[in-house]
């Protein structure tokens, strides 16, 4: 499942959508629908009494998706990496990617599939990034060539 195809928005800055685990996409589908159903359900039971908490419970779900979870992008251009989740905003300089190399690791992060790349941008796990993008061998030419990177079949590192 792909949300997006690479864009490119104008002429600087090129994005891609995540790629979507079907499993992944079926929790973010039903995080906000049960909700929805169960107001429905309250409503026309007349248990109206209980109808704001349904209501809030909505409201907060879809305003943590709106906060940080749609969209979910990756750009490249002007010398930089942009990853976006929701309202969030991650600007990572493409010189200071050292490496790139595909993980499946399901810690959190601005990825809506397992099937990610680790994007090492300093020392340490702080200075790190995991990215599904639906699009990932484009992504990977984009960001080879526009960050200086060697790319050695999914991984990228510095000559």
């Amino acid at each position: 499942m792909r949300v997006t195809e690479a864009t490119m928005v104008d002429d600087s800055m090129r994005w891609y959508g995540s790629k979507v685990d079907w499993w992944i996409g079926l929790a973010l589908t039903a995080a906000p629908v049960v909700p929805l159903v169960a107001c429905i359900a309250l409503a026309t039971s007349g248990k109206t009494s209980e109808l704001p908490i349904g209501i809030a419970v909505f409201a907060f779900v879809a305003l943590l998706y709106v906060g940080v979870v749609i969209p979910v992008q990756y750009g490249i251009g002007d010398g930089r990496l942009v990853v976006r989740f929701g309202l969030c905003r991650v600007q990572i300089p493409l010189s200071d990617i050292s490496e790139v190399y595909p993980t499946r690791n399901p810690l959190s992060s601005p990825a809506l599939s397992l099937d990610r790349l680790w994007v090492q941008f300093g020392k340490g796990f702080k200075k790190a990034v995991m990215v599904s993008p639906a699009d990932r061998d484009q992504f990977l030419d984009d960001l080879a060539q526009q960050a200086s990177l060697v790319r050695e079949g999914d991984r990228l590192s510095r000559k």
